[in-house]
């Protein structure tokens, strides 16, 4: 198995640091829905227009489509990722190619399409570099879900809490956060397994 890549409190302060000090909000909005929803990249940069409700005097949800087994998932975005929404939402419209692209997140050379996986690749290297975070944690994207499964469990989240929230199939997909835990939490979670409940 693959080394599950995370960010520490401090790594994650730093990233989002380096995103704000570059004026960018689109990127601090897309990493931020990475890391606070646990999304995969896949999953975010095919975010639709039509999966937020881009009013900020109303609830706002974003309706995540599955992409790899597990089921669709529903978040409902805080005050604060709503108001960042709005804003690029509004910097989005000033784009010339805006209409008729029906994806949250576009580049001002995407008629029809939406970022790409290799952009995001290289804006996360990019802010990685600039955080001065550890060159391994530069090179994928992915590491902003393992560390939301991560923050979950060290705030307290049960296991079959945190399967639900990331769309895992099975549990034996979130099951692996649990060998990267503190000991008193692994005892925990192989407890919890052992239970007979379903979920």
């Amino acid at each position: 198995m693959a080394k599950i890549r995370y960010f520490s409190d401090d790594e994650i302060r730093k990233f989002f640091d380096a995103v704000r000090k570059e004026k960018n909000v689109r990127d601090l909005l897309f990493f931020r829905l990475m890391y606070r929803y646990g999304l995969r990249l896949n999953e975010a940069v095919t975010i639709r227009l039509e999966d937020v409700k881009p009013d900020i005097q109303h609830p706002i949800e974003i309706h995540i489509r599955r992409l790899k087994g597990g089921q669709d998932r529903h978040y409902p975005i805080n005050p604060d990722d709503a108001k960042l929404l709005n804003r690029w939402l509004r910097k989005r419209k000033t784009f010339d190619n805006c209409q008729g692209n029906p994806y949250l997140f576009i580049t001002k050379r995407s008629v029809t399409s939406h970022m790409t996986d290799v952009l995001v690749k290289k804006l996360h290297k990019k802010y990685c570099e600039l955080a001065e975070l550890a060159r391994e944690k530069c090179t994928n994207p992915h590491a902003w879900r393992h560390s939301c499964a991560i923050s979950l469990l060290m705030s307290g989240k049960d296991i079959y809490f945190v399967k639900n929230y990331l769309g895992h199939a099975e549990i034996k997909s979130t099951l692996v956060y649990a060998e990267i835990a503190p000991p008193e939490w692994k005892k925990l979670s192989r407890d919890a397994v052992n239970n007979s409940f379903s979920i």
